[in-house]
């Protein structure tokens, strides 16, 4: 449902609490609505006012919900009975390569909810990491590495048996379970054409990090 509006026509409410609440998260326009799971476009149209958020289908109502945190009656305006969606989601850096994320420059955000939270990590030290990219890694990973991963991984050297590790070898960041540390020689691989491979026979990459677990794309 479109809403025509004009200056001497404010916003409503709740279209206002939508740009308010993004915006106390950190996202863009482009960020949320892909955690929404529509388009850009139509998140500009929510919050000037083109497209009332009453008017989206239930999947994209309540992924846009679920996204800010927000209950059903806050995105609509209206009461909506048995409206909580669950508790706030924690949003999370995603970092496309080892440069982003030695430097603090997420290329994005993303959310993980409450229930998908690993037990024992620490909320402040996890990030998304995306694959394939400018790392390396052992050809024996539990997550596919030649098609688009986000693999959520806290930043912290946590040593743990049958683990996958973020470490770093020659100074470049690579991705191996916790056997290659035990293992008389170990071939890393680049996921990046400009990668060479490293062969390491006494050297054992530094573990830099804990996989917790993974997202395909």
């Amino acid at each position: 449902m479109a809403m025509p509006r004009t200056s001497k026509r404010p916003l409503p409410r709740h279209v206002l609490r939508i740009g308010e609440r993004r915006r106390e998260l950190g996202l863009t326009q482009e960020e949320l609505a892909r955690m929404a799971g529509f388009s850009t476009s139509l998140m500009a149209k929510i919050e000037r006012g083109a497209v009332d958020p009453k008017a989206l289908s239930a999947q994209y109502l309540v992924g846009l919900a679920r996204a800010l945190g927000l209950t059903l009656s806050e995105v609509m305006g209206e009461e909506v009975p048995g409206d909580d969606l669950g508790s706030v989601p924690f949003t999370l850096p995603v970092y496309t390569s080892p440069e982003e994320l030695e430097e603090g420059k997420l290329a994005s955000r993303a959310f993980l909810a409450p229930a998908e939270l690993p037990r024992g990590a620490v909320v402040e030290r996890l990030a998304f990491l995306e694959v394939p990219g400018r790392w390396l890694a052992t050809l024996d990973l539990p997550f596919p590495t030649a098609r688009r991963v986000w693999v959520l991984t806290e930043l912290r050297p946590l040593l743990q048996p049958q683990a996958v590790y973020l470490g770093k070898a020659q100074g470049y960041a690579a991705f191996f379970p916790h056997e290659a540390l035990e293992r008389d020689r170990l071939a890393l691989y680049p996921l990046h054409p400009d990668l060479p491979t490293l062969w390491l026979e006494e050297e054992r990459p530094e573990v830099l990090g804990l996989v917790r677990g993974w997202r395909v794309l």
